[in-house]
């Protein structure tokens, strides 16, 4: 698993970077001259080159010019920091070692000046890739923009069971954790850039704990986790993402309700709401689990946001299922649905299977019967928190003039922009609901909320 942590790097990245732009603008204005014919600019380009353009089919020529652009985007995604640079680099890369490729086979004679010409041109595209990935190993483009008030860190990654719909298994392979001292650090050094709010995801989040051979023998377990980041000062707040595994504990729960920054949020991935359903999906769970944690958790946590993931018009999924799927989310004591229109994955169980399809006309109109249920679920929820008082976490940016924060149980609200409530606490009293937002008013005049006097959540 990847250590997020920032390093100390050996390779300086500002300075790299800029030889790297200066590099590439000369590959990339010399690679514009021969495609727009502008003679003087001819002259610059390397003759090996020009032979190449001259001598090859029109298809290489394009590969040439889409390989010369998709290098302007990597330096550009470089420069900003950005994750993308690295796929885009790797792309260009490919591109240029096609053209030299095709080159050296299809030309009889290639002289030593040819060959490392060739040679020098292939070793910067690839150098530019290189250099990509080492800086996202580093950290360097990891940087944290000061907008930002959340940020993901990932703890868990790949997956045990085997999903018919699902083809994290096959990419990314069994389960595994990350140490808990990098999570700690990399914790601590996003609080040190300014963030405040860290989302914990993973593949599946509740599966944290499980070593790195898909066992059980990892040294933490998930309540370890989330009791030792509790403790990190600068943090206002922690969500986790994306919880396949309906087994939280009581002790788990007692300390999220008592936490001063776990936030009572519970994303869990359930897909259906009908036991026969789940079985075709190959889900190791049965839907009495899941009941009995949406149960547990607003027993100890009455405030708490659920939000249940289900997947729509999965085949075999009948009129009659996804009616059991409608009466179970309607029954059940949830916050909001997010749902999923099925569609065919190469690598899964599922791929391909003809028997039991539901057309896409069903699928969508199943989608948006869910999406008014939802609407529904999200009200009632909004409903019970009228007159409350709450802590807000606001945001550290404008969105066409306000400022939006979630309360502690994900309860969402807005206001007009003023750049002092970037990034700060505030205790705040529920008064109304306005779609998918509610109204507020702040408490004791809008002033910040210490970590000292932060309502328990």
């Amino acid at each position: 698993m990847q250590n997020y942590q920032r390093k100390n790097n050996l390779i300086p990245f500002s300075a790299t970077t800029v030889l790297v732009i200066l590099a590439s603008l000369i590959f990339i204005s010399l690679g514009i001259a021969r495609f727009f014919k502008i003679d003087f600019f001819l002259n610059f380009l390397p003759e090996i080159t020009r032979e190449m353009l001259d001598d090859s089919p029109m298809w290489i020529f394009y590969v040439y010019l889409g390989t010369i652009l998709t290098n302007l985007v990597a330096i550009v995604l470089l420069y900003r920091r950005s994750m993308h640079s690295v796929t885009v680099s790797q792309y260009s890369a490919a591109g240029m070692t096609l053209f030299i490729t095709y080159h050296f086979f299809s030309t009889d004679n290639i002289y030593l000046y040819e060959a490392i010409e060739m040679l020098f041109t292939l070793l910067f595209y690839l150098l530019l890739a290189w250099f990509a990935t080492y800086a996202r190993r580093n950290g360097e483009l990891e940087r944290i923009s000061k907008e930002k008030t959340t940020i993901s860190l990932k703890i868990q990654e790949g997956c045990d069971h085997e999903c018919a719909y699902c083809p994290i298994p096959l990419r990314k392979g069994h389960s595994r954790s990350d140490a808990l001292k990098n999570i700690l650090a990399n914790a601590e050094s996003m609080a040190q850039q300014g963030i405040k709010d860290i989302v914990l995801v993973g593949d599946n989040v509740g599966d944290y704990g499980t070593g790195e051979n898909g066992n059980l023998k990892h040294l933490h377990s998930f309540y370890d986790l989330i009791k030792e980041l509790d403790k990190i000062g600068d943090i206002h707040r922690f969500t986790f993402l994306s919880v396949t595994t309906p087994m939280f504990s009581d002790k788990t729960l007692k300390f999220i309700k008592k936490s001063k920054r776990f936030s009572p949020y519970f994303s869990i991935r359930m897909y259906s709401g009908s036991d026969e359903l789940l079985k075709k999906m190959n889900r190791p769970f049965p839907l009495k689990l899941y009941k009995e944690l949406f149960i547990n958790v607003k027993r100890i946590i009455p405030e708490a946001y659920i939000v249940v993931e289900i997947l729509v018009g999965f085949p075999g999924e009948t009129e009659e299922l996804f009616n059991e799927t409608v009466q179970f989310l309607s029954e059940s004591d949830i916050s909001y649905i997010n749902t999923t229109i099925y569609s065919d994955k190469i690598g899964t169980k599922a791929f391909g299977t003809i028997k039991g399809s539901v057309p896409k006309n069903v699928r969508n109109k199943r989608a948006k019967a869910l999406k008014e249920l939802s609407k529904k679920k999200l009200n009632d929820f909004h409903e019970s928190q009228l007159d409350l008082e709450r802590v807000v976490l606001f945001e550290n940016r404008s969105k066409g003039g306000f400022i939006y924060g979630y309360t502690e149980n994900h309860v969402k609200i807005k206001t007009k922009w003023d750049p002092k409530l970037g990034n700060t606490l505030h205790k705040i009293k529920l008064t109304g609901i306005n779609g998918s937002f509610m109204t507020f008013d702040f408490v004791e005049d809008g002033s910040f909320i210490t970590h000292d006097s932060y309502v328990h959540i």
